[in-house]
């Protein structure tokens, strides 16, 4: 009992190092540039539109709800993801840090182990687990699934790799396709369809930044996130009447 009130005191302070670190980042404290402006030098065909980053303001006031909320309760179900939930801070700081800095290569290595740490979270939660907590972290997961394949691709362009806009476009549309076929199989076996509504909105971006000057890009990206919507729509449906 007593390491559990210590831990979620724990949860909200390693939280709130995160969002210090974020606004440092966005307001170019540290290596000079924002992430917008490193995202704009990196630019690939896969990167969404600038608004779609918008979801992080969303995900952070969801993540201090659901750390905050314990502060206030008796309930010991948030103890078990407490230490996962503690190195998920400490790798989203590290993400950023070494975003910022322009080290890509390790910058992919911290992201796959966020997207690890944030599945072990996910897959932990059991039937008690209160809502807020499998939505908050259906969406964290499911925007890093997003965010780990930016990262590669953000890899390859730092490779400054001598690739064909055609075949760039061709490769574009491709990961698109496995992007949702991986995260319709995350959200499968580990159970939480919150999963994807940032893949959706992710889609969405493509769409609107693509649709101009890739027309096939941001069609298969529209279709990818009507499919998944689709998807959503109906378990949804299914849920109900069962």
């Amino acid at each position: 009992m007593i390491r559990f009130f210590q831990v979620r005191y724990f949860n909200v302070l390693f939280l709130f190092l995160t969002l210090y670190i974020n606004y440092a980042s966005v307001t170019g404290g540290l290596g000079g540039k924002s992430i917008r402006e490193l995202s704009d030098k990196y630019d690939n065909l896969f990167t969404p539109a600038p608004q779609t980053f918008g979801i992080w303001s969303i995900i952070y006031t969801l993540l201090l709800i659901t750390t905050i909320r314990p502060l206030f309760t008796q309930q010991l179900a948030a103890n078990k993801i407490s230490y996962y939930f503690i190195i998920s801070c400490i790798l989203n700081g590290a993400w950023i840090v070494t975003w910022q800095l322009e080290f890509i290569s390790l910058s992919l290595v911290i992201m796959l182990g966020l997207l690890f740490i944030l599945s072990k979270i996910t897959q932990n939660q059991h039937s008690q687990t209160p809502l807020i907590e499998k939505i908050t972290f259906g969406i964290y997961l499911g925007w890093i699934c997003i965010a780990t394949i930016a990262n590669t691709t953000t890899q390859l362009v730092a490779l400054d790799l001598s690739i064909s806009p055609e075949l760039q476009r061709q490769i574009t549309q491709v990961i698109i396709v496995i992007g949702m076929g991986i995260t319709l199989w995350v959200a499968s076996t580990l159970k939480n369809w919150a999963i994807l509504l940032p893949v959706v909105w992710a889609f969405y971006g493509i769409y609107t930044k693509r649709s101009t000057d890739h027309p096939t890009i941001a069609i298969v990206a529209a279709g990818s996130g009507i499919f998944i919507f689709l998807t959503i729509v109906i378990l949804f449906l299914k849920k109900q009447v069962k």
